[in-house]
């Protein structure tokens, strides 16, 4: 593998998935403030940044976790942890993407290049949270969710209580699928002094994974003005909670489970991207 290849894999660009769940919720929001009137202009920028930021939130992220990665399987291969890349290229890298990143500030609405600003220390916070936060997750589901309110302060200038209504919806929903996702780790977490969710709730993780659920399919039917679209909304909720729910209580679910149940929330994610598009439409 060349260097660009792991420059790549460190940025997790041979992942995307990450991308797309940060690519969905500001979607919506870019349909909702815009009420259906999408401008392709402001669907490019926010994509670029969506990706950008995730790609240098991965980065900040193993920079920061170096030392502990190699001591967890599903981490242990990271280019940093196995030392194909240097600390030092990392951190240039790192302030590439960022000077990427705030270059797209240039076409942002003044409101939105201040909003942007409270939302990047979230990036650079996260990955110290593990360490002194018994719930990280809370302050990975507020970053996720804070491109909602840049795509409302560029469009509207503005945070209308619709834009909170999906804030908290995004909110839930991260809540849920990153507790998944740290349940791949729970073994490997209990032998380092990393906090998780699942480290947190123990016997309650995954009933309050469902809950997160609940409020995330309840919150985002607020949203929803069609009837048709509401009830299926509420449907599809209900049977996704029934799937997780017999996936989750399985004995012989292993850490590969684990991941792969989050990462069917990507097409999750599309479907209700897909149900917002049809309610525009129609």
């Amino acid at each position: 593998m060349n260097k660009i290849s792991w420059y790549l894999k460190l940025a997790r660009l041979d992942r995307p998935v990450g991308i797309f769940l940060l690519l969905w919720p500001t979607l919506w929001a870019l349909l909702l403030a815009s009420d259906g009137n999408l401008k392709i202009f402001d669907l490019f920028i926010f994509l670029a940044g969506v990706i950008l930021t995730r790609s240098a939130g991965c980065v900040i992220n193993d920079i920061f976790d170096r030392n502990i990665d190699f001591n967890v399987q599903r981490t242990s291969l990271r280019p940093l942890a196995q030392d194909k890349i240097s600390l030092k290229g990392a951190v240039i890298f790192f302030i590439i993407l960022g000077i990427l990143s705030l270059s797209l500030l240039l076409v942002l609405e003044p409101y939105a290049v201040k909003v942007v600003f409270l939302c990047s220390a979230l990036l650079l916070i996260y990955p110290l949270t593990k360490r002194v936060f018994v719930i990280p997750q809370f302050f990975l589901a507020l970053a996720f969710s804070s491109s909602i309110l840049v795509v409302y302060a560029h469009t509207q200038q503005s945070f209308p209580l619709q834009a909170w209504i999906l804030f908290f919806a995004n909110f839930c929903w991260v809540i849920a699928f990153d507790t998944i996702y740290a349940m791949a780790d729970y073994q490997d977490d209990l032998k380092i002094k990393i906090y998780s969710s699942p480290k947190f709730f123990k016997k309650y993780t995954i009933p309050i994974i469902l809950l997160c659920y609940a409020l995330f399919f309840l919150v985002l039917s607020l949203l929803i003005e069609k009837q048709e679209i509401f009830f299926f909304n509420l449907f599809f909720g209900f049977y996704v909670m029934l799937m997780v729910k017999k996936y989750l209580y399985n004995k012989d679910i292993q850490s590969e489970g684990y991941i792969k149940l989050f990462k069917l929330n990507n097409h999750l994610g599309m479907i209700i991207t897909i149900l917002f598009i049809y309610e525009y439409l129609m």
